[in-house]
């Protein structure tokens, strides 16, 4: 029977791989408009040292993923392998990081693997299966796992750990990335340290990646950007002050788990509430984290959206010209999923034994940070849903986390 399910498992990662790799290579294709014609057509007259000179000091900092992107987009092979790959290696680093020590790689790396496939469509679309936004969101995250794995792991193969070093100049060349990683190695330091002979190598990666940051966040380009992006997106941004532009990034947040039925959303409050009931501690902070957790299921299962239908700035065009910048009742339902959200990452943190284990709450945490910080850019709502990968993949991390400690 062992050896039944042993061989049962097995075709069920392999076949899962090997399906999820086909189909996704055969969908892919340039799109005939926006930035694949754009990034096609690059080097059509330039040199790339010029090209990316020029995009850095006048457009964006991401000299590094714009290098490797326009040098590959005519090559169709690289981004028809390298898409699905990247999608297949996310799962195992996902399952690697959250799952290894409970759940067998051959069942939960296929559970990963279709976490990633029920990504809302938007938010998958712009930001897996676009050519162009898979250089610029899923290919940084791989190698952002790639280097939080290697961290995680206490691995001794140098080899591993130059080559993680190194694609985190890729991961920090996304600037949503580099933050995540910013904010989320400092936790790490706190995690097992018993496990940890040294820190000079997590001190190493941190510093590369400080500097990989500073590279893209502080870029002359960037701010000659954002000039150009808010005349032609959103002008009022300039007289907007901080809690403005906050506001901003929390509609993309709050809009992103309360529109549309987020599933990965969902599967995370499912993932709290089976923790909850597991840790079978009927403490404040318990009581009150299943109150705004089923509420908030409950607003997702039932209504695509139950505060924005008659808001007059669902998009982009129009938004905050009003002097009251919206009603009492739209930040109401702000409050209310950020408290969730907070309840879910404070929540997560003690079991019922007293143990404390952080990273459930430092991935969801990290996740809305990132997410809120979109707020700063003009094009907050211009850029579409590839902005939210990142807090989607949070969400899933989250909710693996919260398996892990059930399992």
């Amino acid at each position: 029977m062992n050896a039944n399910n042993k061989t049962l498992s097995s075709w069920l990662l392999y076949s899962s791989v090997l399906l999820v790799f086909i189909t996704i290579a055969c969908k892919l294709r340039l799109m005939p408009y926006a930035d694949d014609v754009t990034f096609s057509h690059a080097l059509d007259n330039v040199k790339i040292v010029d090209y990316l000179i020029h995009r850095y000091k006048m457009w964006s900092g991401r000299v590094v993923i714009e290098a490797i992107m326009v040098s590959t987009i005519t090559i169709h092979a690289f981004w028809k392998i390298m898409i699905p790959v990247c999608l297949i290696l996310s799962s195992y680093l996902l399952w690697s990081i959250t799952l290894k020590e409970r759940v067998p790689c051959k069942v939960g790396m296929p559970l990963v693997i279709f976490s990633l496939l029920l990504i809302n469509a938007p938010v998958a679309g712009d930001a897996q299966w676009w050519v162009t936004g898979f250089y610029n969101y899923l290919l940084p995250s791989t190698c952002a796992l790639f280097l939080l794995n290697e961290l995680l792991s206490f691995s001794q193969k140098k080899s591993i750990f130059i080559i993680s070093v190194l694609l985190s100049i890729i991961a920090t060349s996304s600037e949503q990335v580099a933050l995540f990683l910013i904010i989320s190695i400092p936790f790490i330091y706190f995690i097992d340290r018993s496990k940890r002979s040294s820190n000079i190598a997590l001190s190493s990666a941190y510093i590369v990646v400080l500097m990989g940051s500073a590279v893209t966040l502080l870029s002359p380009g960037s701010t000659a950007r954002f000039s150009v992006e808010a005349a032609r997106y959103m002008p009022q941004i300039l007289d907007m002050s901080i809690f403005q532009k906050t506001i901003i990034g929390v509609d993309r947040l709050v809009e992103n788990i309360s529109y549309n039925r987020n599933i990965c959303f969902i599967f995370s409050v499912v993932s709290f509430l089976s923790f909850l009931i597991k840790k079978g501690r009927v403490d404040f902070l318990s009581k009150m984290s299943v109150i705004f957790s089923v509420s908030a299921l409950i607003f997702s299962l039932t209504s695509l959206s139950f505060y924005m239908r008659d808001i007059n700035y669902i998009t982009y065009y129009g938004k905050f010209y009003s002097v009251d910048f919206g009603a009492m009742k739209v930040y109401g339902c702000y409050l209310f999923y950020l408290i969730t959200l907070m309840v879910m990452a404070a929540g997560s943190i003690e079991s019922a034994s007293g143990e404390r284990d952080f990273r459930s709450f430092v991935v969801l945490l990290t996740g809305c940070l990132v997410t809120i910080a979109i707020g700063l850019s003009p094009t907050a709502y211009a850029s579409g849903e590839r902005v939210l990968y990142v807090f989607n993949i949070s969400l899933i991390g989250y909710s693996f986390f919260n398996i892990r400690r059930i399992v």
